[in-house]
């Protein structure tokens, strides 16, 4: 288990400017680092450049100038660095690189540091589903369909369906990284002309130094894996969203099953002192729904023209800039949510009574079943929830007034058949199984 989490502030932190300059000096000591040890350049210009490559060493007023004046952003950190080389190392700089490879490696280098952040909350959030699910385990309430009362589960069966819908995220996420977390570096083209007959070499070596996979072809127009990691963002939201949503819905004083537990310090209005409204769930939602809105200017970052498109890259870097912190949010306040989530197995309970028992006809309906046949069954406990609705009276009174009920089934196994906890199947099964998923998720996220 990590020792720290990052913060939403350091998350935010790894986008200001200061953070992004100094990702693309990284990329500037692998490339010196790199042309090195094939003998493009002098190993101690590398050694030197490598030393320098740090924000501290460079004259940063004097660079955030000619990045005014220039408009040319990496090249006034390329002269920053070059300066702040001793010797003639500065010569070798920036030796055949061009900006747009420098940004997107540095941009990947950052998205990294978010991702693992990302993963290791989503490990947390799998941790507090695991432990309410082991606790409503056997907590039965009312399952809906359409927002009416359908069947009897637990409330551990529900969690269940989050943790579920939590690994398949583990391995979407596992699966993209290799084509993610690429080095796309191949100099003004993609063809490494600059590099001469070092190139494929000189890539190769980049990417051990910084953790990256080459591709065969760099070419700048290749952003289709940025776009698909922003949409998986976002996907990654929505389920969020849904289990915020869910709860949210659990929460309205009609139902009353879950609450957000906060302490009593919480105000829910200026002008109502009574009302303790949901805080956490309603902010994931609003920061996934913000979320989702990236995914078409991700989308338009595909449709560049020939080799290489500023137009496009640049609301791109803007996009994953705007993108990456928010998902952060979203998995942090999921995982407080999660936390601080608390069920009310009485009223549960009580909810389940609300439609006099019809929650459990389907029960009866194949307990019947096995003696008068599925159809007619079907259409005597049709015919008897129709007479409850109309009389207000429970299920089982309409159904002991019939005599093909009284006919075929007694007294004591009708209301054996009417107990809703006599009827949430695997529920408990399920639910406890889905624990054992959590655990063995949450380690694989955290190595």
């Amino acid at each position: 288990m990590p020792t720290q989490l990052m913060t939403t502030a350091e998350v935010a932190a790894l986008f200001l400017p200061e953070s992004r300059w100094q990702s693309w000096l990284d990329v500037e000591a692998a490339l010196a680092a790199a042309q090195a040890e094939l003998g493009v350049i002098p190993e101690e210009a590398a050694r030197e450049i490598g030393r320098k490559a740090r924000l501290e060493a460079l004259d940063v007023p004097a660079m955030k100038a000619e990045m005014v004046r220039s408009k040319a952003a990496v090249l006034a950190l390329v002269h920053a660095l070059a300066n702040a080389c001793e010797g003639d190392a500065g010569h070798f700089v920036h030796w055949g690189g061009t900006t747009q490879n420098i940004i997107l490696t540095g941009r990947v280098l950052q998205m990294r540091k978010v991702h693992t952040a990302i993963l290791a909350r989503m490990a947390n959030c799998l941790d507090a589903m695991a432990r309410l699910a082991e606790d409503g385990a056997e907590v039965v309430m009312a399952g809906r369909t359409n927002r009416q009362h359908a069947l009897p589960i637990t409330f551990g069966f529900k969690v269940a369906a989050w943790i579920e819908e939590f690994t398949r995220f583990e391995s979407r996420f596992r699966e993209i990284e290799p084509r993610l977390f690429s080095l796309v570096f191949g100099g003004a083209i993609g063809a490494m002309q600059a590099f001469a007959e070092h190139g494929p070499a000189l890539t190769d070596r980049m990417g051990v130094t910084l953790g990256l996979r080459p591709v065969l072809v760099p070419t700048r127009a290749m952003l289709d894996h940025f776009v698909e990691y922003i949409m998986l963002l976002a996907l990654f939201g929505t389920t969020c969203s849904k289990i915020a949503r869910e709860a949210y819905a659990l929460m309205s004083d009609e139902i009353g099953e879950v609450y957000e537990d906060l302490g009593d310090g919480v105000i829910g209005s200026s002008t109502m002192p009574q009302k303790i409204n949901p805080k956490i769930c309603v902010s994931v939602i609003a920061k996934a729904s913000r979320l989702k809105g990236h995914v078409l200017p991700a989308m338009d970052s595909t449709q560049l023209s020939h080799e290489g498109d500023a137009s496009v890259t640049q609301g791109l870097y803007a996009t994953i800039d705007e993108a990456c912190p928010l998902a952060y949010e979203v998995v942090r306040e999921t995982e407080q949510l999660l936390s601080c989530l608390r069920p009310v197995p009485e009223r549960m309970r009580q909810n389940l009574m609300l439609s006099r028992g019809m929650i459990a006809a389907e029960n009866v309906m194949m307990v019947l079943a096995r003696i008068t046949g599925r159809q007619k069954a079907h259409d005597i406990v049709h015919t008897a929830a129709v007479e409850a609705r109309k009389k207000q009276i429970l299920l089982l009174d309409a159904l002991l007034a019939m005599d093909q009920v009284r006919d075929n089934i007694s007294e004591d196994a009708l209301k054996e058949a009417m107990q809703p906890e006599n009827y949430t199947g695997h529920s408990v099964v399920i639910a406890r199984k889905s624990v054992a998923m959590a655990a063995e998720t949450a380690a694989r996220l955290r190595t």
